[in-house]
């Protein structure tokens, strides 16, 4: 099942998806919910974020092969294999949706990458799960891209506004209920080329580890989003790019890339 959070003219709900339109849905899509006759052509809406999540986390480095290149960032060999997840916080303000734009800073050194990821949805209370237990506490799977400025990375003690600036957190473009996240192929295009892909199979730590590590002393919330962590070397984006993070059977999250200036920010 395909779960959406959408606007259409000023009303803001949530839907089921259908083909080439949404229903909307009565009750909570965390506890219950009946699906309603009224019904959108997927054209005539706007998807949002999914959720309107408190809390955005990454799960530090995930895959084998983003460990040399993590490493070079920061001016070093390849990163260690860690032992247990390293889990970060991302800001809410930069959470973004799908086709809404990615916006580079005006003060970057050019080195925003891309870093498509999946994304688990939580979807109850979640405070000392086990990873055994951990599953049924997420309600779904969704499109990340957990952009990156590479300059700022090395230079801050911290990812602040490395990993937190506004906009560097699209997700979308709906979350699917019914797949294995650990069988998810993951591709990222720019400008329809391909520029990465790999299988959540491969992540060091699965999305139950990670949660269950996490909810050990932090209390997760529904709608809270966790990231998988990215895989292989990256490139940056530019204004005028388009970029896509497509896992099939989920969805295909596209966000154009501007220019700080051409969002009316920062004159």
């Amino acid at each position: 099942m395909k779960i959406a959070r959408f606007r259409s003219g000023s009303r803001t709900a949530h839907g089921v998806v259908f083909d080439d339109e949404v229903a909307e849905i009565r009750g909570s899509i965390y506890t219950s919910f009946r699906i309603t006759d009224t019904r959108h052509p997927l054209s005539e809406v706007r998807f949002l974020p999914p959720t309107d999540p408190g809390e955005l986390w990454g799960p530090g480095l995930n895959f084998v092969d983003h460990l040399e290149y993590a490493g070079s960032v920061f001016g070093q060999d390849a990163m260690p294999v860690p032992e247990k997840p390293q889990p970060w916080r991302k800001g809410r303000n930069a959470l973004t949706g799908v086709n809404d734009p990615i916006i580079i800073p005006k003060d970057t050194a050019g080195e925003v990458h891309y870093e498509g990821e999946a994304v688990a949805v939580i979807g109850k209370v979640c405070r000392r799960i086990s990873v055994e237990r951990a599953s049924h506490y997420i309600l779904g799977y969704t499109c990340g891209n957990d952009v990156s400025e590479r300059s700022w990375q090395k230079d801050d003690w911290t990812f602040w506004r490395a990993k937190g600036a506004d906009t560097f957190a699209p997700v979308g473009p709906w979350i699917e209920t019914e797949v294995d996240p650990q069988q998810l192929d993951l591709l990222v295009r720019i400008n329809g080329e391909e520029v990465q892909r790999c299988n959540t199979s491969d992540m060091l730590f699965s999305f139950a580890e990670i949660v269950s590590y996490i909810s050990q002393q932090v209390t997760l919330k529904p709608g809270d989003l966790v990231f998988s962590g990215a895989t292989g070397v990256t490139r940056a984006i530019t204004p005028g790019d388009v970029v896509e993070v497509d896992i099939p059977g989920v969805g295909v999250l596209s966000n154009p890339v501007i220019a700080e200036f051409e969002a009316g920010q920062g004159k």
